[in-house]
């Protein structure tokens, strides 16, 4: 991850004092990014779908009002751009459907919602993580199209 380059974030989180953490746990790990909380379902179903649109990570509450974080994370994926961006499931409650999507994807982590403050700070090391996989897998995609191109 390039210090010079700032990730935008995107949290969709209805819980201030969560947000407060989240952003405390970056802060912690020296992730330079843009945060952009989201509070409900519809604010990020409406983000989503705007053409303009232009997000890096996506950490996501299970339990959201008007519409939950399975639901969002079913429309990211039907949306071309946002296939492979990584997302972070963030809930206090288990979530057999959450934990099985993540295991079956690289760009996934579930993540429970810890109850202690050195726990959540683990948050920003998984972000860091992401974010560098995500520029691996960019840097891949483009090496493979310039080869397949007889560029390189």
């Amino acid at each position: 991850m390039n210090p010079e380059t700032h990730n935008i974030i995107v949290v969709v989180e209805d819980n201030p004092a969560d947000l407060w953490l989240v952003r405390e746990a970056l802060k912690a790990h020296r992730v330079h990014c843009v945060i952009q909380p989201i509070r409900d379902g519809e604010q990020a179903l409406k983000l989503i779908n705007s053409d303009e649109s232009r997000v890096d990570l996506f950490i996501l509450d299970m339990h959201l009002p008007k519409h939950d974080g399975e639901e969002i994370l079913t429309c990211l994926r039907a949306i071309k751009r946002y296939a492979r961006t990584p997302v972070i499931m963030m809930t206090a409650l288990e979530s057999s459907m959450a934990r099985a999507t993540a295991v079956r994807s690289p760009t996934m982590v579930y993540f429970p919602k810890p109850s202690t403050l050195d726990e959540f700070m683990e948050l920003g090391r998984i972000v860091v993580a992401l974010l560098e996989q995500d520029h691996r897998l960019d840097a891949t995609a483009e090496t493979t199209t310039e080869t397949s191109r007889g560029i390189l």
